[in-house]
């Protein structure tokens, strides 16, 4: 088991106790920013610091301090909105444990691993294109090659997840994301299918349903469903869940009223 932190942009800089924190302009500044952190906090793991094209934002989402736990096949298991450490602790115990109890074994084929690069390597360039005001060219990188396509790049012979509902519903979110700037009846059609995909995606896991349906919300500005999105974004919220995340989504709820 390892542990790692990622440094990005700081989601709080100027304001509350980051009060004499400029947002880092340059990598260099971002750089500088991750070892203050390293110093001052004494921080005794690894620190990988994002580009100034936030990447990690792309793929994981855009939260302002999450925690990720990945399986050992390269899978998110279980995503946090906050880095909370005893919420993170249990999901690390109940983790090992469903290792223990199916027999996981310790070296995973590299066949499955690198088909779910394949996958993730696309969503990342999507989701960067996004970022820089490209929806068109994010959309090219989540559609599915032709066999010929595949034949014709070596670096495109994996295949794609087409039945693994985690990658459809990472797909149906950039989709819907990448819309937009489009008519509202394009969104609506976007809206519903990224519902379908992270209700069968996230079904049994209220924290990531919640959080799909947060981006869902998001990006449904103008569209009558958003105010019922909100509504399920609560709803889906387990037992448990920090007050502070559930006192958010209920204020977002009567703002989209």
């Amino acid at each position: 088991m390892a542990f790692a932190v990622v440094a990005q942009k700081e989601p709080h800089a100027g304001r509350m106790a980051f009060a004499d924190i400029e947002q880092p302009a340059t990598f260099a500044a971002r750089l500088g920013l991750a070892k203050r952190l390293r110093d001052e906090l004494e921080v005794p793991l690894p620190i990988y610091v994002d580009g100034m094209d936030d990447a990690s934002r792309a793929l994981f989402s855009d939260l302002p301090s999450p925690a990720f736990v990945i399986d050992r096949y390269g899978q998110i298991a279980k995503k946090f909105a906050w880095a909370d450490p005893e919420p993170l602790g249990q999901a690390l115990d109940a983790l090992l444990r469903a290792e223990r109890e199916s027999g996981v074994p310790e070296v995973v084929a590299m066949d499955w691993v690198l088909d779910r690069r394949w996958f993730d390597h696309r969503l990342v360039r999507a989701r960067q294109f996004l970022a820089h005001g490209r929806p068109g060219v994010a959309l090219e990188w989540l559609a599915v090659p032709t066999e010929a396509q595949l034949e014709a790049s070596a670096r495109d012979t994996l295949r794609p997840l087409g039945g693994e509902p985690r990658a459809q519903a990472l797909a149906a979110l950039t989709r819907l994301q990448a819309l937009a700037a489009q008519p509202a009846e394009l969104r609506a059609g976007a809206v519903a299918a990224a519902q379908a995909a992270v209700a069968v995606a996230f079904a049994g896991d209220g924290l990531r349903l919640a959080a799909a349906r947060v981006e869902i919300a998001e990006a449904a500005v103008g569209l009558p469903v958003q105010g019922p999105l909100w509504q399920e974004a609560l709803a889906a919220l387990p037992a448990g869940a920090p007050e502070g995340m559930r006192a958010w989504l209920a204020g977002r709820q009567r703002k989209a009223r």
